[in-house]
């Protein structure tokens, strides 16, 4: 993923300087009279830059902090190109913040605190991101026979994104790259038995190499936050510390290795009677050679989710949390001995899948006028292994008559070792219907009735399944957190392993971090269904009305399922004995980052559509479309709740339900229009000059509109792991997008869509734990209870074709990206919290852009 962080959509003013370079290179020949050869090749140069605003923290504030706080900003000094701007005073971070009493807002209300950083980096302003790309494509058709045709495919593609567009910081040696080097062959045979019979066969390779490395003048250090899974903002501006990807908390780097992919295909048409039947099926190899440092650089959060807990250690030198990856040697449980000094796990896997798949279709043509669709497809997805399968590992549940005690008597094994034999259990009924119809209601061609029924699986692939890297005993994430055996307090280090340091051997601290695929999970699959009526209402001119329709289930969550407290939340007095109101369900490790079957969705949707290829032979092409739709879930992302990151996965493990609601991507009304005119019909107009002046003309258009999406509102003062939603302690005032009102801080382009002031954080929930992380308040909001802002924008070209010859053609494009110079309205997702914010705040962004081009068309 990309860690570009683009300040102009919070209302910054910004510097930027663009240079573009785009060529082009198409052409295909025939070399015999059964040989032809086609190749195309496209290179881009983007040169631009964009100056970014970050907050930091001021020497003042340094000064006034811990020794060991101020030795990360010497060991981590700001990079030398910084340009200094306004100044915030502790007073004012307190008030925009709502920091509560401590270290912190015991500081003189005056004491310089935040200054703005201001310094250019690679960033697209409009023409693309900066970089250095090419990509080939070439393809050779050969007719071995009049009833055999091959033909294969080589394509290449080269990214070279510069310095600072993957990650970048105000301090000094954390920018970043990012590199693509992929490959693609096809080879494809059509064989013609016969009238009725066709086969086609394909073999496929792809070989894809994504490199995010680290920068060579900053080896594994650290990153430092506030708050462990929130990015704070300061008048619409990000806040950063010292560390790689300062405003991507969660994400990791290095990152990144060839993944291969071997695919092949079969598939059969026969034509029988009034049968038209399909066979086939395929075959997929993937080998995911990667390296992907999570933890490489620790992760140490000074707060966890309280906002004034992160400044008031800040000040005092030390950390709510630290997380690291070590070689635990073997050992896969706290308290087990491990010599020093601490290194490195090896970061490097090589996972491998075998797939199949096998379908079968009839589509029968039951009378003249209707035709029916039945098949059936099966789907194999294997499970994932490295090469070494010694180095596979997952926690795996223990015994126990409820899930809290399976967690509880849970344990780490190596894949092989375990009762599952593998990493999981492979799911082997993954058989998908699908039925259709077709039919001419009234046998004239013009109007028709579709309707369909089917189902589609998903594998269980990708960052999630290939983080059990992070499993002992090959790996170990170790969770240091205050209270921890010998980590009374967690003094902030410097290094990775600076609080590990020693000469003989020491036990494993803290709690192991696991990721934890379900052992008996299944594989995601959705229902689908729709019934379209289409008519003919003039000549090319079509209006139809569907409706569309979805059903997830078993859809992949990803949840800690061993947070902290749940042993007193589920086991009582049980888990007090040694009187820790935070102990775990299984002690041993935590997080449980748990990877299951708990997420569930719902989509309906009606559309109406008008739209021509050529309205009355004018030259005119245009579609209309209208949607009405509805989207439920309980997770819309396997990451995140909401569009902020304020939790991981579901709010309740344990109940899947508490967020079943909108949809993250829920938007009730949306209308798109494109129209492409040929002026004139594409007819001459007149000859000589006339023609070169007035044909040839196109113009074409897309716009689009639709209402907001939702959003839920956070409680995080008196969290740890996860923040309830808002529990309203009074009504809630809502400012129509339309009329938004400005922020009364005076903030430039800041504006308040619902008044925050007025709400109270709730008091712990948990009051042995002094927490409100589960036993929700009853009065807490539904997910997604809120809506942002609606949008619109229109973009628009306008084309003129002066013909050459016969064949050549030179065309001059200029398109309009955004004409009418329109800025919507969006939604500051980190204004969505009440513990540090006293509003909901919006910021408007969009710019028109203007692209001129020749283009030689031959």
């Amino acid at each position: 993923a990309s860690n570009s962080f683009d300040n102009n959509a919070r209302g910054i003013d910004k510097d930027v300087f663009t240079r573009n370079q785009f060529g082009y290179s198409v052409g295909g020949r025939v070399i015999k009279d059964k040989l032809f050869f086609f190749n195309s090749t496209e290179w881009i140069r983007v040169r631009s830059g964009a100056t970014q605003t970050i907050f930091v923290p001021t020497p003042e504030l340094i000064a006034a902090s811990n020794p060991r706080t101020q030795a990360i900003f010497s060991a981590f000094p700001l990079r030398s190109d910084i340009s200094p701007g306004r100044i915030l005073t502790a007073g004012e971070v307190v008030s925009a913040l709502n920091i509560g009493a401590g270290a912190f807002s015991s500081l003189p209300a005056n004491t310089p605190a935040f200054r703005e950083a201001r310094f250019v980096i690679p960033g697209d302003v409009g023409g693309g991101t900066p970089q250095n790309s090419y990509q080939t494509v070439t393809r050779l058709d050969y007719n071995l026979s009049q009833n055999t045709q091959i033909y294969g495919r080589y394509a290449l593609e080269s990214q070279d994104f510069f310095t600072g567009t993957n990650g970048f910081s105000p301090y000094a040696g954390f920018d970043t790259p990012i590199t693509n080097f992929n490959n693609n062959f096809l080879l494809n045979l059509t064989h013609t038995f016969s009238q009725r019979l066709v086969s086609q066969s394909k073999l496929v390779f792809n070989r894809l190499n994504q490199q995010q490395p680290l920068n060579a003048d900053q080896p594994p250090v650290p990153s430092y936050f506030f708050r462990t899974n929130v990015v704070l903002t300061l008048s619409g501006s990000p806040v950063a510390l010292p560390g790689y990807l300062p405003f991507t908390p969660g994400n990791a780097i290095p990152s990144g290795g060839p993944q291969n992919f071997l695919q092949a295909y079969e598939d059969l048409n026969w034509s029988r009677g009034n049968h038209q039947l399909r066979f086939g099926g395929l075959y997929i190899h993937i080998r995911d050679n990667r390296t992907f440092g999570a933890f490489q650089n620790a992760v140490a959060g000074f707060g966890t989710t309280s906002t004034t807990t992160g400044f008031n250690n800040f000040i005092a030198g030390n950390l709510a949390r630290l997380q690291v990856a070590i070689d635990p040697q073997g050992q896969t449980t706290p308290g087990s001995i491990v010599n020093l000094p601490i290194t490195a796990p090896s970061f490097s896997r090589s996972n491998r899948y075998h797939e199949w798949a096998a379908y079968a279709n009839d589509s029968w043509r039951l009378r003249s006028h209707l035709t029916v669709n039945l098949g059936l497809r099966y789907e194999y997805y294997g499970v994932q292994h490295n090469a070494n399968q010694a180095l596979d590992s997952n926690f795996y549940l223990g015994s126990g008559s409820t899930l809290q005690e399976q967690i509880a008597n849970g344990s780490v094994q190596r894949a092989i070792d375990s009762p599952v034999g593998a990493l999981w259990h492979p799911d082997k009924n993954n058989f998908a219907p699908r039925l259709g119809f077709a039919w001419d209601v009234f046998g004239d061609g013009k109007t028709s009735l579709r309707g369909g029924y089917g189902m589609s699986y998903e594998r269980n692939f990708g960052n999630v399944t290939f983080n059990v890297i992070q499993n002992p005993p090959a790996y170990a994430v170790v969770t240091i957190s205050p209270g921890a055996v010998g980590f009374p307090t967690v003094p902030v280090p410097t290094t990775n392993f600076g609080l590990l340091n020693g000469v003989s051997s020491v036990a494993l601290p803290g709690q192991i971090n696991v990721r934890h695929v379900d052992e008996n999970i299944r594989n995601a699959y959705a229902h689908f269904w729709s019934l379209a009526l289409e008519r003919e209402i003039a000549p090319q001119l079509i209006a139809s009305v569907e409706y569309s329709g979805s059903a997830g289930r078993h859809l992949y969550d990803l949840s800690n399922d061993n947070r902290v407290g749940y042993g007193f939340r589920f086991f009582g007095d049980a888990a007090l004995t040694d009187n820790n109101p935070f102990a775990l369900l299984n002690p041993n490790f935590y997080p449980l980052n748990t990877r299951g079957n708990r997420g569930r969705s719902n989509y309906n949707a009606l559309i109406a559509e008008l739209n021509s290829s050529n309205l009355h032979n004018l030259g005119l092409q245009f579609t209309a479309r209208y949607t009405f739709a509805k989207a439920f879930d309980n997770l819309s992302t396997t990451f995140s709740e909401s569009i902020n990151n304020f939790n991981l996965g579901l709010l309740d493990p344990f109940n899947p339900n508490l967020d079943y609601g909108p949809a993250d991507f829920d938007v009730r009304h949306r209308f798109v229009a494109s129209v492409n005119y040929s002026i004139g019909g594409n007819r001459p107009i007149g000859t000589g000059f006339l023609n070169q002046a007035f044909g040839g003309w196109t113009l074409t258009g897309i716009f689009t509109a639709r209402t907001g999406t939702p959003f839920s509102i956070f409680d995080c003062l008196n969290a740890f792991e996860v923040c309830p939603r808002l529990s309203p302690t009074a009504a809630l005032p809502h400012n129509t997008a339309g009329n938004p009102v400005q922020n009364p801080s005076g903030a430039p382009n800041s504006f308040t869509l619902i008044d925050l002031s007025q709400q109270v954080p709730i008091d712990a929930t948990v009051p042995e734990l002094g927490i409100t992380d589960f036993n929700f308040s009853p009065s807490m909001l539904g997910r997604n209870t809120f809506r942002g802002p609606g949008l619109w924008n229109l973009d628009a070209g306008l084309y003129k074709n002066f013909r050459i010859t016969e064949g050549k053609t030179l065309q001059f494009r200029s398109e309009f990206y955004n004409l009418f110079n329109h800025s919507n309205l969006f939604l500051n997702g980190a204004s969505t919290e009440i513990s540090s914010s006293t509003l909901v705040e919006g910021f408007r962004n969009g710019r028109r852009n203007v692209q001129l081009a020749l283009k030689f068309i031959f």
